[in-house]
């Protein structure tokens, strides 16, 4: 998460305080302070995330999955034999 001020990746969340925090809480928003340039701000925390703190996406690495390699299928040779045969 980066500060729509200066860009800087150093926010970390702010306390709730006074009624604009209270309606900002009721439609999802969450407020965040910049260590770097003390700008407040607000950002939108999803219904089913609203109660944990969102993490740093950027931040976060995908996971590396190893690809799955299928061996082909190879027919015994009396099952092509009857294929050909019908």
């Amino acid at each position: 998460m980066r500060c729509p001020r200066c860009f800087g990746r150093d926010v970390r969340r702010s306390l709730h305080r006074g009624f604009i925090d209270n309606i900002m809480k009721m439609i999802h928003r969450s407020p965040y302070r910049c260590r770097g340039c003390h700008n407040r701000f607000y950002v939108f925390i999803a219904r089913e995330r609203a109660a944990k703190e969102p993490e740093d996406v950027e931040s976060q690495e995908p996971e590396l999955q190893e690809p799955v390699v299928q061996e082909p299928v190879q027919e015994s040779r009396t099952e092509a034999h009857n294929e050909d045969v019908r």
